[in-house]
C-alpha cells in the first residue's frame, strides 16, 4: 500500500511512527503533505520540526500543486491519511480534491474539545450539518483516546474506528541522568499554564499534604502564570516556574524528576505522557485526558478524578509513601515505553489496523 499523510503541519507527535512505516513490507511507500512547516506558536515554544524528517525515506510536500497531488492519489491500494477533515482550511481542500479518486480514506483526530462553552451536542450538529456528508467517503477513523472512540463510532457503522495514540521521539534512546534516590520527591509539570490545564489544582492538592515532602516545577507560560505565583508563595519555596523552554531542554531535564502531572479539564490526549513514560517517569493525569489510557498499568501511573484535589491529594500522599518503589520501577517504565508506545510499534499496529487484522492496542493489557 501507498500511505499518504495529509497534516497541517509536520507534527512531532506523528512523525515518529510515519518514518517508520516505510520498514514495513506491506507499505510501498510513505508520503507526507503540509501546508507549513511548524505553526509560529509551535516556534515560540521551542518547537523545531523540520528536523524530524532528515535521514528518513518519508516523501515530503510542502504546498503541492494541485497537478502533484493528482499524481499521488492516482494509482492502486492508496491510502489517503488526514488530520481531521477540517482541523486546516488547506487539508480540507486536499481531503476535498482526494474525493476524485478511487483511494481508502481516513481520519486521525482527537474528540471534539468540549472544554467550557463547546458542550458534545453542539459539535454534533455542527457535523450534522457540515460533515455527514462526507462520511460515505471515508473508511477508517484513528480515534485519540476513549471520548473520540465514543464519538466517532456513534456516526457510521461502515467506518472502522479504531484506539490510537500519539507518539513521540525517545530522543535519550534509554539513556537517562536518574533523580536524586534521596531527598525531596520531585514533581514536574509540562504545558500552557491556563486554566484548562489547572495546575492550581496540584498547588491546592499539595497544601493538602501532610509530612510528603515535595518540589513542584512548572514548565511553560500562560495567562494564569501570576496568579499561580500567588499562591505558590505560600509553599515556601517549594515551586519552581522555569517559563517557557525549548523542547530539546525540557526533554533532557525530564529525567531528573520523579512524576509527572498532568490535571487537565480536557486534554484531546496530552503527548507529554509519552514523552515522559519514554523517559521513565510515573505519571499522574487527569481522567479528562485521553493519554490515560497509557496508564493502564500501575507500575506507569495511576488517574484522578478532574477537579477532584481531594482524590489528588490522596494519591500524591501514597505515592510519597512508596516513592522508594517509583524510583525502582524507572526501568521498568523505559522498557515498557520502548516495547508498547515507540514508533516501530505504532507504525506496525497501524499497517495492522487499515490491513483489515484484528488486533489488539500494544500499550494495554491484552485480555
Amino acid at each position: 500500500m501507498r500511505l499518504l499523510f495529509f497534516q497541517n503541519c509536520i507534527s512531532p507527535h506523528q512523525v515518529p511512527y510515519i518514518k517508520e512505516l516505510s520498514s514495513d513490507k506491506r507499505v510501498e511507500c510513505v508520503c507526507l503533505i503540509t501546508p507549513r512547516i511548524d505553526y509560529e506558536s509551535r516556534k515560540e515554544m521551542g518547537w523545531d520540526s523540520r528536523h524530524l524528517l532528515e535521514g528518513t525515506s518519508i516523501q515530503f510536500y510542502l504546498f503541492p500543486s494541485d497537478e502533484v497531488l493528482e499524481g499521488l492519489l492516482e494509482g492502486n491500494n492508496v491510502v489517503a491519511l488526514f488530520t481531521g477533515i477540517r482541523a486546516d482550511k488547506d487539508v480540507f481542500r486536499w481531503f476535498k480534491l482526494s474525493l476524485r479518486f478511487n483511494v481508502e480514506r481516513a481520519i486521525i483526530t482527537e474528540a471534539p474539545n468540549v472544554y467550557l462553552f463547546r458542550p458534545l451536542w453542539l459539535h454534533c450538529v455542527r457535523f450534522l450539518l457540515l460533515d455527514y456528508q462526507y462520511v460515505k467517503y471515508i473508511q477508517y477513523v484513528f480515534a485519540f483516546g476513549d471520548l473520540s472512540l465514543r464519538y466517532y463510532t456513534r456516526w457510521s457503522s461502515l467506518w472502522k474506528v479504531v484506539f490510537f495514540s500519539y507518539c513521540t521521539e525517545n530522543d535519550i534512546n534509554g539513556v537517562f541522568e536518574p533523580c536524586m534516590r534521596t531527598g525531596s520527591i520531585r514533581l514536574l509539570f509540562v504545558g500552557s499554564v491556563d486554566k484548562n490545564k489547572d495546575v492550581a489544582l496540584v498547588l491546592k492538592a499539595l497544601f493538602r499534604l501532610k509530612n510528603a515532602n515535595f518540589s513542584f516545577d512548572i514548565i511553560g507560560d500562560g495567562p494564569e502564570k501570576d496568579k499561580l505565583e500567588n499562591i505558590a508563595a505560600g509553599h515556601n519555596g517549594r515551586v519552581a516556574f522555569h517559563g517557557r523552554m525549548a523542547m530539546g531542554e525540557v526533554h533532557r531535564r525530564m529525567p531528573k524528576y520523579d512524576m509527572l502531572i498532568l490535571p487537565s479539564r480536557y486534554d484531546g490526549w496530552g503527548a507529554v505522557v509519552n514523552e515522559a513514560l519514554q523517559r521513565g517517569l510515573y505519571v499522574i493525569c487527569s481522567d479528562k485526558c485521553g493519554a490515560k489510557d497509557l496508564l493502564e498499568d500501575e507500575r506507569c501511573g495511576c488517574v484522578f478524578k478532574s477537579g477532584d484535589s481531594r482524590q489528588l491529594a490522596g494519591i500524591l500522599q501514597q505515592c510519597s509513601e512508596r516513592i522508594a518503589e517509583i524510583r525502582a520501577d524507572r526501568q521498568y517504565r523505559l522498557d515498557w515505553a520502548k516495547r508498547c508506545i515507540s514508533g516501530k510499534v505504532i507504525a506496525r499496529y497501524m499497517v495492522d489496523c487499515l490491513s483489515g487484522n484484528s488486533v489488539h492496542k500494544p500499550w494495554t493489557k491484552e485480555l
